[in-house]
């Protein structure tokens, strides 16, 4: 994407997040579907993706750390956290972490540069998850982006394909837990969990 195009484009995106919409934007792996941080967004792309938000919520995505813990001021950021972001951000590292201490978010500064222009232009992070029907594949050539969002429900809201052509796909990210019981290796991607344990040990 050339420079004036970029602009255009985060320019276009920003005006969607503020209306309520969603974007398909690129991720450092795959294309995801999200929007501003709110539970009516939340609950618009899951219902495009035919799966149930309270069972599988957004994680949330930003341009840097700091933007995220401004967002989340309940987080509990751990040793733990500090080290593996130190290491793997910006990165396909998503960490789950206790927020207010009653409840959990997911959180990830993506690598991707057109999406982090995005988010640094927004100022805040989005919520995020993979574009696809929940049990397909998730879309990762710019193609697949554009059939799946043909695909799916209406969204009811304006909904903005950022394109960023064909992205890697595999491999996908790895999301750790740093809960109170230690840091857990929930999926392993493309940082092994041996890689993990040693950055946190």
């Amino acid at each position: 994407m050339d420079p004036a195009a970029l602009d255009v484009a985060v320019a276009r995106a920003v005006e969607v997040l503020a209306e309520g919409g969603l974007l398909a934007h690129p991720t450092q792996t795959v294309y995801g579907i999200g929007g501003a941080v709110s539970p009516g967004v939340d609950r618009c792309a899951a219902r495009m993706k035919g799966r149930d938000p309270d069972l599988y919520p957004l994680l949330r995505i930003a341009s840097d750390r700091a933007a995220l813990l401004a967002a989340f001021p309940g987080l509990a950021w751990t040793d733990a956290a500090s080290a593996l972001a130190d290491r793997y951000w910006p990165g396909p590292l998503t960490l789950i972490l206790d927020h207010d201490s009653s409840s959990t978010v997911a959180v990830r500064v993506e690598a991707h540069p057109v999406t982090r222009r995005i988010l640094a232009a927004w100022g805040a992070p989005i919520g995020s998850t993979s574009l696809n029907v929940t049990g397909t594949p998730p879309a990762a050539k710019l193609a697949e982006a554009r059939l799946c969002l043909e695909r799916m429900p209406e969204a009811g809201v304006p909904t903005l394909l950022v394109e960023a052509g064909d992205l890697p796909g595999e491999p996908a990210s790895t999301i750790v837990s740093l809960g109170a019981d230690g840091p857990r290796v929930v999926r392993e991607g493309a940082i092994t969990a041996a890689e993990v344990l040693q950055c946190v040990r």
